[in-house]
C-alpha cells in the first residue's frame, strides 16, 4: 500500500510578504496622488493667477474705452463747435466786408467833396491874395512914419506874404488864413499831420511829436499824454488835423477821437482853456527839409 505525503505550508511568512507588497503599493499610489494633487493645485493657482489678469486686464481695457469714447464726444463736440464758430466768424467777416466797403465809399466820396471844396475856397482866397502893386503900394505907404526902418521891414514883410500866398497851394492858403495874425494873437494852434504809414505828426510851436493809434481810445491817450507835456497853452486852442494817403482805419480813430480828447483837455483845464478842432482833409505830405 502505498503512502500518501501531506503537504504543509507556513502561511505567516506568506501573509506577512503580502502585506508587505500591498503597504509598498499603498504608499506608492499615496505619494503619486500627492504628487498629482500638487501639480493639480499649482495648475489651479496658476489659472486663477491668469484669470485674475486677464480680468483685470479686461477692467482696464473697459476703462479705456470708455475714456476714449469719452474723448472722441469731446472732440467731435468741439469739432462741432469749432465749425459753427467758424461759419459764423465767416458771416461776420462778410458783413464786416460789405460794412467797411460802403464806409470807404462814403469816405471816398465824403473826401472827393470835400478836397473839391477845399480847392475851390484856396483858388479864390488864392485870388484875393494876387493884388496888383498899384494898389498895395498905397496901402501899405498910408501908415505912420511910412519912411521908418520898422515900417520898410514891416512893408516887405508883408509884400513877401502877399506874393507867398499868391504863389502857394490852395491848402497852404487856407491854412495861413485860419492861422492869421489876429487869430495867433489869442489862441494856439496845433497841426495834427496823419502821414501816409501811419504816424500821427503833433506840431506845437517849434516842437513836434510823433506817435501811433489804430483805434479812438489808443488816440485820446497818446495825444492827452502829449498835451500834459506841453506848457500852459492861451485860452484857446485850435487843433488842425489834416491826413495824406493814410488808412481809412487811422483816419478815422483821429476823427473819432478829436472831440473826445478835446474835451478831456478842457476839462483837465477846469475850463480855462478851450479846445476846438477842424479837420482840413487830405493834404499831400511835404518832402523833409535836409540843412
Amino acid at each position: 500500500m502505498i503512502s500518501r505525503r501531506r503537504l504543509t505550508f507556513q502561511l505567516t511568512p506568506l501573509l506577512d510578504l503580502l502585506l508587505i507588497v500591498i503597504f509598498a503599493q499603498f504608499m506608492d499610489t499615496q505619494e503619486t496622488t500627492a504628487r498629482i494633487e500638487q501639480r493639480a493645485e499649482r495648475q489651479i493657482e496658476q489659472a486663477e493667477s491668469k484669470a485674475k489678469k486677464l480680468s483685470e486686464l479686461n477692467d482696464a481695457a473697459q476703462q479705456k474705452s470708455i475714456a476714449l469714447a469719452e474723448q472722441n464726444a469731446q472732440v467731435e463736440r468741439k469739432a462741432a463747435q469749432t465749425e459753427k464758430l467758424a461759419v459764423e466768424m465767416e458771416q461776420r467777416m462778410r458783413t464786416m466786408q460789405q460794412l467797411s466797403e460802403k464806409k470807404n465809399q462814403e469816405l471816398s466820396e465824403q473826401l472827393k467833396v470835400a478836397q473839391e471844396q477845399r480847392n475851390r475856397v484856396g483858388e479864390l482866397v488864392q485870388e484875393l491874395f494876387q493884388l496888383p502893386d498899384s494898389l498895395v503900394d498905397p496901402l501899405l505907404k498910408s501908415r505912420v512914419d511910412p519912411d521908418s526902418e520898422q515900417t520898410k521891414a514891416k512893408i516887405e514883410q508883408i509884400q513877401k506874404q502877399l506874393q507867398d500866398l499868391a504863389g502857394a497851394r490852395a491848402e497852404d492858403v487856407i491854412r495861413h488864413f485860419l492861422t492869421y495874425d489876429e487869430l495867433t494873437k489869442r489862441s494856439d494852434i496845433w497841426e495834427l499831420y496823419l502821414t501816409e504809414n501811419g504816424v500821427f505828426r503833433l506840431k506845437i510851436g517849434q516842437q513836434t511829436t510823433d506817435f501811433r493809434a489804430d483805434s479812438p481810445t489808443m488816440f485820446v491817450d497818446r495825444l492827452y499824454a502829449i498835451y500834459k507835456t506841453v506848457p500852459q497853452p492861451k485860452s484857446l486852442v485850435i487843433i488842425l488835423f489834416s491826413y495824406g494817403d493814410a488808412k481809412a482805419s487811422v483816419r478815422f480813430a483821429a476823427t473819432q477821437g478829436l472831440p473826445l480828447v478835446a474835451e478831456r483837455m478842457r476839462a483837465d483845464s477846469s475850463g480855462r482853456t478851450r479846445y476846438e478842432y477842424a479837420v482840413m482833409g487830405f493834404a499831400p505830405e511835404k518832402p523833409e527839409v535836409t540843412n
